[in-house]
């Protein structure tokens, strides 16, 4: 299956709830099913699902821990790092630009910011169309470090992402990409008045 086909069949085909699963919590199955989706249950388990969240999970955690050693090579915070990278690849980024690309407060972005101008590694310019935010370029010591960071974080991810191939990549992208959209919709479920706040009887 193709990237685009993959995305073309999870926006086309609604996935229906399990009908075959007991109505009352008393015959299901324990550890209970995480999901009803067909494409994960098998026999009743959902070990396929639960299987893949752990393996992503655990691929998070391999990247946080590479990050936490890139950053401390250059004697920055994991979060400066990333809006460093964003900063080099996009000269004039602003502080809500950061914000709205890392799913964080503009707050906290100006709070790290803060101290990458401190240390003069990021420098901040007047934006004549909007006064109301700067432009932020990386300074010659901003830029000093990441080329320093360079050769280890190239080895390391070149490593890391070895086995995709050029089709492959494009279509891990297009899993991702989708994922990531249908997780917001989840997301906004759990902050649905009648979710929100709400704990387990038995909590």
């Amino acid at each position: 299956m193709t990237a685009t086909s993959y995305t073309a069949t999870a926006r086309r085909s609604p996935r229906k709830a399990n009908a075959s699963l007991p109505a009352t919590a008393d015959h299901e199955p324990f550890p209970p099913l995480t999901t009803s989706l067909p494409t994960f249950v098998e026999g009743g388990s959902d070990r396929r699902l639960r299987r893949l969240i752990y393996d992503l999970i655990s691929m998070f955690n391999q990247m946080i821990s590479n990050r936490k050693r890139f950053a401390a090579y250059i004697g920055v915070t994991e979060a400066q790092l990333l809006m460093m990278t964003i900063i080099a690849e996009e000269q004039g980024a602003t502080v809500g630009e950061i914000a709205k690309q890392l799913g964080v407060s503009s707050q906290f972005v100006t709070i790290e910011i803060g101290d990458l101008v401190k240390r003069g590694i990021v420098e901040k310019r007047p934006n004549e169309s909007d006064r109301r935010s700067m432009f932020l370029h990386m300074t010659g010591k901003g830029r000093s470090l990441l080329r320093e960071l360079a050769p280890i974080r190239r080895k390391v991810n070149d490593i890391h992402w070895r086995s995709l191939t050029e089709d492959r990549a494009q279509f891990l992208q297009e899993v991702i990409s989708t994922l990531l959209a249908d997780g917001k919709i989840a997301h906004h479920e759990l902050d649905a008045p009648g979710l929100r706040g709400k704990k387990a009887p038995s909590a």
